[in-house]
């Protein structure tokens, strides 16, 4: 899908938990996080690593890609509870 909208003219990046499925998928630009399914921006109301995710996504569209890019972030999840 991501490939259809960059040849519209509209650049994308995509997320992922899962780097070897999306290295068969070949989007333009991911970036790959070791996150559990289901939190492609890390805990909910960490808006502290979400920002810093989304900044990085910023940064991946700057650059010309030809191929595919892949960005691994360093990012890790806390523990997260209800209580």
């Amino acid at each position: 899908m991501a490939r259809g909208v960059e040849e519209a003219g509209i650049s994308t990046v995509c997320t992922t938990f899962r780097r070897d499925i999306i290295e068969l998928v070949r989007p333009p630009r991911v970036l790959s996080m070791k996150f559990a399914p289901g939190r492609p921006l890390g805990n909910p109301g960490d808006k502290d690593m979400q920002r810093k995710i989304i900044e990085a996504g910023f940064e991946l569209l700057q650059k010309d890609i030809h191929d595919m890019t892949i960005t691994d972030l360093p990012f890790r999840l806390k523990k997260f509870g209800l209580f």
